[in-house]
């Protein structure tokens, strides 16, 4: 399963901390026992088989079985055990009145004996990991709904656009700014979504850099030559500080949502049954 989610052996190697020549031994010891090729690898890279396509599938289904039967057991002993993996969008342990840390806090008070697989990545990747079912539960901000997801919306989010300290808006008057000022200006784009789709405003601004997480979008920005888009409670700090600053908000500002992703049709164990209970019941009477 690592092998494929790696996207061949020596990716693998790495995630599995063991060497090439033993991945390799071990996948054709697999193949042997199975009696049947799994992968192809070599000069061309690294594809499954149609056979090692339906039996990674049918690995996949019996790791969340084994998961569900540790589960239900636990839960005959009055226990919750097991695994529980969330991946979640990057820097919310700086930002200011986000609940996970409470939600963490009052899941693990239930659920000492669970292990906890803590993830950051962007969006898209939090969407690709809940389909490969690579992560239990996801939580981050999703524009666009993927087919085979559940989206569940928890708390809003609104972003706005900043300049850092050195821009050349960055000392202009509030009312002297107008949209015309900012073609003038270098976009700090979100690699994982379309600008113009979700941004319209912005979306036909010259870009010349690009970010997967929010951190990469923060350095750009503070650099003094780009501007982008930051959560308003995550850009706070550099603002109090001075080191930045919204432009127009009133015209860029978006209201996003941080949202709560499942694999849908997927029955979830107890363990992430329980996590997503006190998500909801931490995040929902902030709502509106």
């Amino acid at each position: 399963m690592t092998v494929v989610e790696c996207g061949g052996f020596a990716a693998a190697q790495v995630a599995l901390n063991v060497g090439q020549s033993t991945v390799s031994r071990q996948i054709g010891d697999l193949e042997r026992r199975l009696g049947m090729r799994l992968c192809q690898r070599g000069r061309a890279g690294f594809r499954l088989t149609d056979k090692g396509r339906i039996v990674y599938e049918a690995c996949q289904h019996l790791a969340t079985a084994l998961e569900s039967f540790r589960t239900t057991v636990g839960a005959l002993r009055g226990e919750l055990v097991g695994d529980l993996s969330i991946a979640v969008i990057d820097n919310w342990a700086t930002e200011r009145g986000y609940p996970l840390a409470d939600v963490l806090r009052t899941f693990r008070s239930k659920a000492r004996q669970v292990h906890i697989h803590f993830h950051t990545m962007a969006p898209d990747e939090i969407e690709r990991a809940v389909l490969g079912n690579r992560v239990n539960l996801g939580i981050g901000v999703f524009h666009q709904h993927r087919p085979g997801l559940s989206y569940e919306a928890l708390f809003d989010d609104p972003v706005e656009l900043y300049c850092g300290r050195g821009h050349a808006l960055f000392e202009r008057a509030p009312h002297d700014l107008d949209r015309n000022d900012l073609h003038a200006t270098d976009l700090a784009h979100r690699a994982y979504l379309s600008e113009r789709q979700v941004a319209p405003l912005t979306g036909n601004l010259p870009s010349t850099a690009a970010a997967r997480q929010i951190e990469g979008v923060a350095f750009l920005v503070l650099s003094g030559w780009h501007i982008g888009y930051l959560p308003v409670a995550y850009a706070e700090r550099w603002v109090e500080s001075g080191r930045m600053r919204s432009i127009l908000p009133e015209t860029y500002r978006l209201n996003t949502e941080i949202e709560l992703v499942i694999r849908r049709g997927v029955t979830l164990t107890l363990v992430s049954q329980t996590f997503a209970d006190i998500l909801r019941e931490t995040t929902q009477p902030s709502r509106g």
